[in-house]
């Protein structure tokens, strides 16, 4: 598709959105505008006029579902598989299994479902459901709290915890201790060890920014601080960076 039929069909605003020359650039739009449609268009746009190098490009959202139909788009207007598109958990766990392979390190198991390892934390008759904690840690990790910063930090937020603060901060901690001791990992460290690797590895960071030179993300407002964290990582002062959200829609 040649860069005139990407644009047939958009608005004015929407074609100014595709082909803006702004970096870096937040499209802000509402619901039912397009958002999905445009930073399609928009990705396919700069590939086309070698404005950006699909080899290079990564577009990052939230579920399977829209990476799934991100790459369906992209693949519709003529990038073929070669562009990443993906949740951030699926791009850092690739990343990640990718440098342990390269460096022979053993890659740790994905844990993932908190749920029966939190039960057995639990024990029989806590009368606390595991999945209740399980969003209560995902909460903490999203945010980068740590079990000693839990009951403080909770407070703060007027969080409403299915258990006291400080029994669930010792179940939290409990929960880390159990899975450094299976060499196991949740999703939400797969995030958290692919920014930390980028920020203190130069070897790893010069070849995950070498790869991810144009950077896309769908629904922007829903980003927790640890998903910008690593967002912020792998783009590494760069400004070549295109985000699309609506701040009314955040969760």
């Amino acid at each position: 598709m040649d860069a005139a039929a990407l644009l047939e069909g958009l608005n004015e605003s929407q074609r100014q959105a595709v082909t803006s020359s702004a970096a870096p650039l937040v499209i802000l739009a509402g619901a039912g505008s397009g958002k999905t449609r445009v930073l399609t268009r928009r990705i396919a746009y700069r590939c086309v006029t070698e404005d950006a190098d699909p080899r290079h490009v990564v577009a990052l959202t939230f579920t399977r579902k829209a990476a799934g139909e991100l790459g369906h788009r992209l693949r519709s207007l003529g990038l073929r598989d070669r562009i990443v598109a993906g949740t951030f958990h699926a791009v850092a766990y690739a990343q990640l299994r990718r440098s342990w392979s390269d460096r022979r390190v053993q890659a740790p198991e994905l844990l993932e479902r908190k749920g029966q390892l939190l039960a057995r934390l639990l024990g029989r008759g806590s009368g606390v459901k595991a999945v209740d904690v399980a969003g209560e840690i995902e909460w903490a990790k999203a945010r980068m709290v740590s079990p000693a910063d839990y009951a403080r930090e909770a407070a703060a937020a007027r969080r409403r915890p299915p258990m006291a603060p400080e029994a669930l901060a010792e179940l939290y901690d409990r929960y880390e201790q159990e899975k450094r001791n299976r060499r196991l990992v949740d999703f939400d460290d797969l995030l958290r060890l692919c920014a930390h690797g980028i920020e203190t590895d130069t070897e790893f960071a010069s070849t995950q920014r070498w790869q991810f030179r144009h950077l896309f993300v769908d629904e922007f407002q829903d980003v927790n601080p640890l998903q910008f964290r690593l967002l912020e990582a792998w783009r590494g002062g760069r400004l070549d960076l295109c985000i699309v959200g609506d701040p009314n829609q955040a969760i």
